[in-house]
This record gives structure tokens, C-alpha cells and sequence, in this order.
């Protein structure tokens, strides 16, 4: 299982935040700041010749001899995409790719448990995305699939497949991105920016493991790259350590500058925290998730 009985029932409790105006096609259980016929009371204004005579309000009318017209908002639903990193990367271990498959369920819960439309993109799996789909009813199947995505046997790279999917989303989407991001971030960049072209609202979780962020290897080794099959020599001492860590700073500095100059936010989510402490800590401390 995903997720367990105890996490989906607390996260029954929450819902996904959007910091844009929920524009969905449909009705949904969410407020937008248009007007519409929801039975959420908005303000009055006064009647005006072809407006619909059933939405006069007859008690103010005794008391003002006046007639308003009383207004409400509108309820839409919020269109939520997850891409999923399916690279070889991610599957360095089980438990880095387990624990993507786990936050992409909790996503997906969270968007169906409020009847926003989901859509599942396993960016370059062989399997299949899911299309759009709402409802609490459709939770296990989504769940299954999402625990049954399978990672690319091939070398592609996840910036480059994003490329291609970016099209996918609809416009005004939440799109949540959960991979490593350990990769040139160039083909990632001009993912968002396709994807902030639909004004759609993009979140990145990074997901690594304990040792890609402090490697604790000594030695002279030989290290392989997962995704190219490209090898390297290499005498672990303290100062190659170090120089990695470095260059790894850099690259994080990287991605979230560039988040912070396109009014994204990203969250880095070692493996070596569990989940409920990634969700109800890291998350809900974003502003990602509330009641």
C-alpha cells in the first residue's frame, strides 16, 4: 500500500492550496472569485431589468422597498497534473523510489478527496499516464496504478521528457513535479517555463537520498552513472567529498533561484525523514497543503 489507512484518514482533513484563482470547467468544491449559483452568499446588488426574478431577496425588499439581487460565489474544481520522475535515478534504491511513488499518492489523494480533476504523468516510464479523472470513488484505482508505474529501461534524461509532456496540463493546472533533479536543470528550466506559459502553478519536490547529499564513501572506486552507463575512477578522499558536496550546493542554489525568480517553491525531502513527517512537516510548513 501507498499509503497507509492511519496517513489517507489525516489527510482526509486537508486539501491542495493554489495560490492562483480556481478557473476549472466544472463545478468543484472549491471557492473562485467569480460569481456563480453555489449556495456560498457573496453580496447584494440591486435588481436590474432581465435579472432572474427567483434570485430577488423578498426580506430585504420589506425592509428597504428596495429589490437586490442577492449573489454568490462560484464553486470550481482545481486541475491538478503529478509528473512523476521515472528515470533510472530515481530507482537507485528501492526506497527512493518508493518513497516518490508515496508522495505522488498523497498528491493524488489529497486532489481527489476535494473532487479536483487529477491527471498522472510517469515522465519517461514506458507506462502509461492517466487522464484526468475526479472523485473520491476513483482514489484506489489511481492508487494502484500510481504503486504499479515502472521506471524507463532506456537513457533518457527527465528535463529532456518533461519537454515533451509539458503540453499535457491544462490551463490555469497545478502541476507538481516529484524527481531527484539530479541533472542539468537546462531542459528543466524550459519545461516550467512552457508550463508557466498555460499559467499553470508548478511545485518541485526533490526527493534524495541520505547519502546523495553526505556520501560517506572512502576508497578507490569505480562509479557508474544509472542513466548513461558511463563510468568513472575515483579515489574517495575527504577533499573529493567535499568538492562533490560543493558542487552539489551549487546545484540546489541553482534550482532554487531559479524558483525564486519564477515565484515557484521547491521542498527537499531526504528519504531519511519519514513520511508523515515530510507531509505534515516539510509540506504543510510550505503552504502546500491546508485544512
Amino acid at each position: 500500500m501507498l499509503l497507509s489507512p492511519v496517513l489517507s484518514k489525516r489527510l482526509t482533513n486537508f486539501k491542495l492550496v493554489s495560490k492562483r484563482i480556481v478557473r476549472g470547467g466544472h463545478k468543484g468544491e472549491r471557492r473562485s472569485q467569480r460569481l456563480g449559483s453555489s449556495l456560498e452568499f457573496s453580496d447584494y446588488r440591486l435588481y436590474s431589468p432581465g435579472d432572474d426574478l427567483r434570485q430577488i431577496d423578498w426580506n430585504t425588499y420589506a425592509r428597504t422597498k428596495k429589490y437586490y439581487i442577492k449573489r454568490f460565489l462560484d464553486e470550481q474544481e482545481l486541475s491538478v497534473s503529478v509528473y512523476l520522475d521515472s528515470t533510472k535515478s530515481m530507482g537507485v534504491t528501492s526506497v527512493k523510489w518508493n518513497r516518490a511513488k508515496q508522495l505522488a499518492g498523497a498528491f493524488s489523494f489529497l486532489a481527489l478527496a476535494n473532487s479536483d480533476r487529477l491527471s498522472f504523468i510517469p515522465v519517461a516510464s514506458s507506462s502509461r499516464s492517466y487522464p484526468y479523472t475526479k472523485g473520491m470513488a476513483m482514489t484506489n484505482k489511481v492508487m494502484d496504478f500510481i504503486e504499479q508505474a515502472s521506471l524507463t529501461n532506456g537513457k533518457e534524461r527527465f528535463g529532456q521528457q518533461l519537454i515533451k509532456v509539458a503540453n499535457q496540463g491544462r490551463q490555469g493546472s497545478l502541476n507538481i513535479l516529484i524527481s531527484d533533479f539530479l541533472d542539468d536543470p537546462e531542459d528543466l528550466f524550459m519545461a516550467i517555463k512552457k508550463m508557466q506559459a498555460k499559467h499553470q502553478q508548478v511545485l518541485l519536490i526533490q526527493v534524495v537520498l541520505p547519502e546523495e547529499v553526505d556520501p560517506d564513501y572512502l576508497g578507490d572506486l569505480q562509479l557508474v552513472d544509472i542513466e548513461s552507463a558511463k563510468f568513472r575512477e575515483v579515489s574517495m578522499s575527504k577533499k573529493v567529498i567535499e568538492n562533490y558536496k560543493h558542487l552539489f550546493e551549487n546545484h540546489t542554489t541553482k534550482m532554487k533561484s531559479f524558483c525564486r525568480k519564477r515565484g515557484m517553491d521547491m521542498i527537499i525531502c531526504p528519504t531519511s525523514n519519514s513520511l508523515e513527517e515530510t507531509i505534515f512537516s516539510l509540506i504543510i510548513r510550505k503552504g502546500w497543503i491546508g485544512r
